[in-house]
């Protein structure tokens, strides 16, 4: 989602790919040399266009949650389903990133409340499996946990920056991914006590 929403919008990169352009020149267009970028669904704007901000927020969110699945995976030996949640991110990214009256939007995957539904069902599930008690709490306790909460914070920041999205360019249509995003940020501050408390256990 990252690139799609940079140097070169969508469709070009879809054209790119169609003509089988070298591997430098799908990575690197030079297109952003002068300080703008494209979204999605065509449009140039300055790369510091409050769009261009919410998606990189995304973005880093979604690269914070990668280094927590794989702390994860080594400490624990299970994602906690973070792979499908992590889908998510670039699902809302490619909304953020699509004006809703170009022809691409509707071919995306929206996120829904339906979505979020089932993300508060993970977590009603992880938390019958955690303890959570009413402290202010120190990260840090172990690597993987520590990794989980750095996302965390960086979720509830990308939340932030969709509210300005939805209030300052009206994109009401995103109400369900800031929905899903405040969601996600419980889910991992679930996830850290989690793997805190699983760690001591051992």
């Amino acid at each position: 989602m990252s690139r799609t929403g940079n140097e070169q919008s969508g469709t070009e990169m879809m054209d790119k790919m169609g003509n089988n352009e070298e591997p430098f020149e799908l990575v690197t267009t030079r297109g952003g040399d002068r300080g703008e970028s494209g979204y999605y669904s065509g449009e140039w704007r300055r790369k510091d266009d409050l769009i261009f901000e919410a998606v990189g927020d995304i973005d880093e969110l979604n690269s914070h949650v990668g280094v927590a699945r794989a702390r994860l995976n080594a400490a624990c030996a299970d994602d906690f389903e973070l792979p499908s949640m992590q889908f998510t991110l670039l699902r809302i990214g490619s909304m953020v990133a699509t004006s809703p009256g170009h022809e691409l939007y509707e071919t995306l995957q929206h996120v829904a409340d339906e979505d979020v539904d089932e993300l508060e069902a993970h977590e009603r599930r992880l938390l019958k499996r955690t303890e959570i008690k009413p402290v202010f709490v120190l990260p840090g306790e172990n690597e993987a946990a520590a990794a989980v909460d750095v996302a965390r914070s960086v979720c509830r920041r990308a939340e932030r920056r969709l509210v300005t999205v939805i209030r300052d360019r009206g994109r009401h249509d995103l109400h369900a991914c800031q929905n899903w995003l405040n969601r996600f940020s419980d889910v991992l501050f679930i996830l850290a006590r989690h793997v805190e408390q699983r760690d001591a256990r051992r």
